[in-house]
């Protein structure tokens, strides 16, 4: 029987086109290699080579469209985008058959953080120019992704006492052990050609590696009295949990345009919940707008983890952003079991009358509630209180429901009550409802296309400013092949020479 044969592996062979040939007119590293020679890197925020004596430097150019295929593949290991020079035919192709070595590769990423963080804002600039953003409705949202800081380098203050005598306790053990094998094994046998002693040797060396770096988090505690908790291999990952797993990450923060679902804001932060982020995010979006000269009304639509009253009172003044959170408290992911809450619903602050004119609260028993100070109190948050205290409360009936307090019941009320409460009216609204409830399609959508179709759940970075740069080249990447999807290879390649 004949079989279709290929060619004698000791043949001389040639490749029967070139090598141009060889990559489909419509392969979308054409774009990759023509968006990039487009770009001024310079004063995008690269670092340009110098030209020294010996042997030229690779071209900024080349080593940035090796690290866009690798985000494009789901490839970010600069060892294995070494390899990818050496055997991929797109890759061979997109270099012109350069293959610059692992640490040249991981040397431009750590060099040109600034500049990989550029191109995210740069490819925003093409996208407006293609028509496809509008920034009319945007969607924040923040999702949870794993850091390189395993949970085994997380050192406690109160914890290191115990570990320190964990690793002495294991080394003597050891040591005990090789004593006990000496002995059995005669003065006569050299310990280097007993396999048993070997592998207990190298763990101890393992511990003895182990035992100096607890020393050494041991001394970065006695050096900084307010810290309780060492992130040993990424010093600004924190503990973050994501549907019922805490590990230790960071938070990434995106803000989506509704007209194309493309993110137009990307930042990360250490911080574990979204109380703080509406501010920052806010600020970026205003700035982004500028950029583009785009001046209409911006719906930022943020869910119940984002509601804290003095993210929303920064914004009421300014007339080109609009917000729309719903208050935390209605929300299920926030609702406390009616078992675990004192005061019972009953008699939560909404339930308590505000007398305007003899500034007094009147609770749902008729007792009265007297201002404590005159001037407000600032708490922890940013947040300003008057506090309002009932001095005659251990006669009431209902008093066990309404608080544990020995004092009498007390509430705390913010200065910005008024405009908070107006604001709440205001979310409860159909309008501001049906808007809240677009906000999931349009932050989850990136989200979805990020973790699972491009696999990024993680970062392969350490150092909040190291991820932030990579953060933004992932959300850039989103960007890019969801463009490509929507305009097609024609219509990105005529835009682009435009």
């Amino acid at each position: 029987m004949e079989y279709i044969n290929g060619i004698d592996r000791n043949q001389l062979f040639l490749f029967k086109e070139t090598l141009d040939n060889s990559i489909d007119v419509k392969n979308y590293i054409r774009i990759i290699d023509s968006y990039i020679e487009s770009l001024d890197l310079e004063s995008l925020g690269f670092v340009m080579p110098s030209l020294k004596h010996g042997k030229p430097p690779y071209r900024i150019h080349l080593l940035l469209k090796i690290y866009f295929y690798g985000y494009m593949e789901k490839i970010r290991s600069s060892r294995k985008l070494e390899k990818e020079c050496n055997r991929n035919m797109e890759m061979i192709w997109l270099t012109q058959g350069l293959a610059p070595d692992f640490k040249t590769i991981s040397d431009f990423r750590m060099k040109n953080k600034k500049g990989i963080k550029n191109i995210f804002k740069e490819f925003l600039k093409f996208c407006n120019k293609a028509g496809l953003l509008s920034l009319e409705t945007v969607a924040i949202d923040g999702t949870k992704l794993r850091g390189q800081n395993n949970l085994n380098n997380v050192y406690h203050r109160n914890e290191m006492e115990k570990i320190q005598k964990k690793i002495e306790s294991k080394i003597e053990e050891y040591l005990k052990e090789l004593d006990e094998e000496d002995l059995r094994e005669g003065e006569s046998i050299k310990l280097e050609n007993n396999d048993k002693n070997k592998n207990v040797l190298e763990k101890l060396e393992k511990l003895k590696k182990h035992q100096n770096k607890v020393e050494e988090i041991q001394k970065q505690f006695e050096r900084n009295k307010e810290v309780d908790l060492i992130f040993a291999t990424d010093k600004d990952c924190r503990f973050q949990s994501d549907k019922g797993k805490v590990r230790a990450g960071y938070n990434a923060q995106t803000a989506v345009d509704s007209t194309n679902k493309l993110i137009v804001v990307s930042e990360v932060t250490n911080e574990c919940n979204d109380l703080n982020q509406t501010t920052p995010m806010v600020s970026e979006l205003k700035e982004l707008k500028k950029e583009l000269e785009i001046e209409n009304k911006t719906d930022v639509l943020e869910d119940a983890g984002y509601f804290n009253e003095k993210e929303i009172v920064a914004q009421r003044n300014d007339e080109s952003i609009k917000l729309f959170i719903p208050d935390a408290k209605d929300s299920n992911k926030f609702k406390k079991k009616d078992t675990d809450k004192i005061p019972t619903k009953d008699y939560e602050i909404g339930n308590f009358k505000y007398d305007k004119e003899r500034d007094v609260f009147v609770c749902p028993m008729e007792k009265e509630l007297h201002k404590t100070h005159t001037k407000p109190v600032k708490e922890n948050s940013g947040r300003e209180v008057f506090e309002y205290q009932c001095y005659n409360c251990h006669d009431c009936s209902e008093v066990k429901k309404c608080t544990n307090n020995k004092r009498g019941r007390s509430i705390k009320v913010s200065v910005n009550k008024e405009y908070i409460d107006n604001f709440k009216v205001k979310m409860k609204k159909k309008e501001s409802v049906a808007k809240i409830e677009k906000r999931k399609e349009l932050s989850e959508h990136p989200f979805g296309c990020v973790k699972h179709n491009l696999g990024y759940t993680y970062f392969m970075q350490k150092g909040l400013e190291k991820v932030k740069a990579e953060f933004s080249f992932i959300c850039f990447t989103h960007n890019l092949k969801r463009v490509i999807n929507i305009l097609g290879f024609d219509k990105f390649m005529e835009l682009l020479n435009a």
